[in-house]
């Protein structure tokens, strides 16, 4: 088998996932990656265009509303390559944020009637650009977008409100594929699709899983004196953490728990960190898995505030190092908790935490049942179980040029 997978990165949580892909391939299988932003050095993943190539897209799309020319001849370039590589299967993941000329592949795609899979990360897809709309409460996607309020949710700062013309773009270009299966990490955003423009294809509902030998229990920490007097560590990691994954709740949760607790952020800026009250320690970004297990291992509970998410990687991490989770009721992002390993609150409800961290702590006496559970359903060799099954399906289809 030939396969392509095409992506933002090849780092991130969706960069994560796409080599998981790749490594639990069996070893015949011809491997090649295009991204718009290579950080990593494996031979087999090709960047899409140079920095002047991205700033170019970047500036097209932010400013002038044009992301339909982006990348334009290095696309070009890609879909001659692809010719002559012949892929069985192009296996699509994130292709905004300024990533590859969308118009274009997907005119390849047709033309050629290539096999294709498409995995939804969030929302932007069937939209007029946004990648979430859950905190803005619109549902105009679901007939057409237009007269847009949150043009910043679109990634736009052109003046010119350009989200009917990309909504239809994106309706006519995502549609009347032949050979494409959609899959999505959650059930929440499954039911969106289903709602949308590409509720003809079929959708597979694939959790994100992650690798137990990179996120795992561990009591070697390397961390010292990360909070005076042994206190009970409450633990928010998000990168960027902007206010919509919780950075001002935090502050707020700060002023109301008891002396017992200290927080600790991960991914915060050094503009935040220098701003933060005494008793939050800020930790700068770090894709460092090692200092991340050991963070995870170390705290007391581990808090999600985030107001738009699809599925919830680090809910996924924290309880992969037996650490319970408390989380907003977003998206999807709660799919994973159970009774044994979770609590879920409403959006916004912060206050509510001081009373829930003894029992949230408590949760720790099912530190086995975590670990199974993490291997049973959420694991990567789990995951690429799941996308081997829909990639065999696939393979059965006769393309036909």
């Amino acid at each position: 088998m030939k396969l392509v997978q095409i992506n933002i990165c090849d780092n991130g949580s969706t960069g994560k996932i796409m080599k998981d892909i790749f490594s639990c391939m069996d070893e015949g299988v011809q491997k090649r990656a295009y991204v718009s932003r290579k950080y990593g050095n494996d031979s087999y993943v090709l960047k899409i265009h140079s920095k002047f190539g991205y700033r170019l897209h970047k500036f097209l799309s932010m400013y002038l509303g044009l992301d339909e020319w982006g990348s334009y001849f290095e696309t070009k370039r890609i879909i001659r390559e692809l010719k002559d590589f012949k892929p069985d299967i192009i296996h699509i993941h994130n292709i905004h944020n300024h990533t590859i000329n969308y118009v274009l592949l997907f005119k390849y795609i047709k033309k050629y009637n290539v096999r294709t899979i498409w995995t939804l990360h969030d929302c932007w897809s069937f939209t007029g650009g946004c990648f979430h709309f859950e905190l803005n409460n619109c549902m105009k996607w679901k007939t057409q977008c237009n007269h847009c309020r949150h043009l910043g949710s679109a990634g736009m700062n052109v003046p010119i409100d350009c989200t009917k013309k990309l909504y239809k773009i994106k309706e006519k270009t995502f549609t009347g594929i032949k050979h494409l299966k959609l899959v999505t990490p959650s059930k929440w955003l499954a039911g969106l699709v289903k709602q949308s423009f590409l509720k003809d294809y079929e959708i597979n509902v694939i959790n994100n899983g992650i690798n137990p030998f990179n996120f795992h229990y561990t009591e070697n920490i390397s961390f010292k004196n990360l909070t005076k007097e042994n206190k009970k560590i409450i633990l928010g990691v998000a990168m960027p953490f902007t206010d919509k994954k919780g950075f001002s709740d935090f502050i707020a949760l700060s002023k109301i728990i008891g002396e017992d607790y200290h927080i600790v952020l991960v991914g915060v800026s050094e503009e935040q960190r220098v701003a933060l009250p005494d008793n939050i320690t800020g930790i700068f970004r770090t894709d460092n898995q090692q200092q991340l297990s050991e963070l995870y291992s170390l705290a007391y509970v581990f808090v999600n505030f985030t107001y738009e998410d699809t599925f919830s990687m680090v809910n996924l991490e924290a309880l992969a190092c037996s650490t319970p989770v408390i989380c907003y009721n977003t998206g999807g992002a709660t799919e994973m908790l159970e009774k044994e390993n979770g609590i879920i609150v409403e959006q916004g409800d912060y206050s509510k935490i001081p009373s829930l961290l003894d029992f949230a702590g408590g949760l720790r006496e099912n530190k086995n049942f975590f670990g199974e559970y993490i291997l049973k359903k959420y694991s990567s060799e789990m995951m690429t179980k799941n996308y081997i099954s829909v990639y065999n399906r696939i393979m059965n289809e006769k393309t036909g040029e």
